[in-house]
Parts: structure tokens; C-alpha cells; sequence
């Protein structure tokens, strides 16, 4: 199962809106998966395959991170869009040799 996590500023609005996007992309997708949410200082202490924020908290999150954690940031200009969601979804899924129903 995927695990992704979305991370903000203060853990609760801009990375909890970005948590509820992913969900339905990922249900549209079937793709399963166990999202959660939280700030950008406390994000070392979850395990995830992907993390979906914005470039503020990118920056921060990859600034002294190895090669490996910095594949994993996912990076959002509109943090509601679905249509972007899905696409750096699919596309970090294809990278990293992970199937996707319908996008093969």
C-alpha cells in the first residue's frame, strides 16, 4: 500500500486540503493507499513512499536530505487541483515502477 503524506506550514489547512484532493484522485485511480497529514517540522518522524506539498516546504523538507528522500517530495502549485494531483501522482508512480490502472 502507498503511503503518502501531506505536509504544511501548521499541519492542519493547506496540507489537510491537499489530503482530501489526493484521496479522491486515488479512489478515481484505485489506487490504495494510507494518506496523512502533518507539519513540515514533523515530517522526519513518518515513513512514506511520497510526500505532496508545496515548493515552500519542499525546500525545507529536501534541504539536507540524501538523493533517496528528495525523489520522494512531490511538489504542488495548486494545492486543490485534481488534475495536477493526478498527474504527479501517475507520473512519481511511473518513475518508481509502481502501477497505475488505466495509465499504463
Amino acid at each position: 500500500m502507498l503511503k503518502i503524506l501531506c505536509v504544511c506550514g501548521c499541519g492542519l489547512g493547506s496540507s489537510f486540503a491537499i489530503e482530501m484532493t489526493a484521496k479522491a484522485v486515488l479512489k478515481k485511480l484505485e489506487i490504495p493507499a494510507k494518506i496523512e497529514h502533518t507539519t513540515v517540522s514533523e515530517a522526519g518522524a513518518f515513513k512514506s513512499d511520497m510526500i505532496l506539498t508545496q515548493k515552500t516546504f519542499a525546500d525545507i523538507l529536501t534541504a539536507d536530505a540524501s538523493k533517496e528522500e528528495i525523489k520522494r517530495v512531490v511538489v504542488l502549485n495548486k494545492l486543490t487541483d485534481k488534475d495536477e494531483i493526478e498527474t504527479k501522482i501517475v507520473a512519481f508512480l511511473k518513475e518508481h515502477n509502481l502501477k497505475v490502472a488505466d495509465h499504463e
